[in-house]
């Protein structure tokens, strides 16, 4: 990593590399953080590798251990389950502020991207775990694009990535079902967004999400 980058900026590319590395589990849960390893590895020194790992303490990626050192968060049941009871409040806020601010245009756009998303022959749990973050993308980021709230937004895009840790975890036990079950109920939630039915929207999206939370706790019981 170049060292003649700016403080902000390698900071910045630190934290993204680092916080993608915890989401895909190249750094296991409950891992000890090496610092000073990753200082080397990387490069730099200390500080940008400090500086990044207090952002991703205060998204809840890691924990800091007084006299032991940084370690990433461990995964709990009770965890998911809190996360998504408050992620289903939050989103059904979100698409009631968003239902009549969305385009016609991008909800269509959306529908043909839909369309063309691959639900099965997928080889790979990395690429169903890819479908599955893609479809979250194009509907859920579209609706917070519109939602009008930018502190609504961050905080579902947080439990978002939360849960998209759990389900990579478990990516070789997503199955071609799976797939087809979270796309169908992306397209009811798009077919309702583009006729402006706000109750039935918000209905189709807070029963997606039950679903969603269903099938992910179902690989850890």
């Amino acid at each position: 990593m170049k060292k003649n980058l700016n403080r902000y900026v390698l900071t910045e590319e630190i934290y993204t590399l680092l916080k993608s590395h915890i989401l895909n589990h190249e750094i296991a849960p409950g891992e000890k953080i090496n610092i000073d390893q990753l200082a080397r590895n990387l490069e730099v020194s200390n500080i940008p590798i400090r500086e990044a790992l207090s952002r991703l303490a205060a998204e809840g990626l890691v924990d800091t251990v007084p006299f032991k050192g940084m370690f990433v968060a461990k995964m709990s049941l009770q965890e998911l389950d809190e996360m998504f009871e408050i992620r289903m409040e939050l989103e059904c806020l979100s698409i009631r502020k968003a239902v009549h601010s969305i385009p016609a245009s991008q909800l269509e756009q959306l529908r043909r991207e839909m369309e063309e998303f691959p639900r099965s022959d997928l080889s790979s749990g990395e690429q169903r775990i890819q479908v599955i973050a893609q479809m979250n993308e194009s509907l859920h980021g579209l609706i917070l694009n519109h939602c009008g709230n930018q502190s609504l937004k961050s905080l579902i895009e947080s439990y978002i990535e939360k849960i998209q840790r759990y389900l990579a975890l478990y990516q070789k036990d997503l199955n071609a079902q799976l797939i087809q079950d979270e796309w169908e109920e992306h397209m009811r939630i798009v077919e309702y967004l583009t006729v402006r039915d706000q109750q039935s929207a918000e209905q189709a999206l807070k029963q997606h999400l039950e679903n969603s939370y269903k099938r992910t706790r179902a690989f850890f019981v």
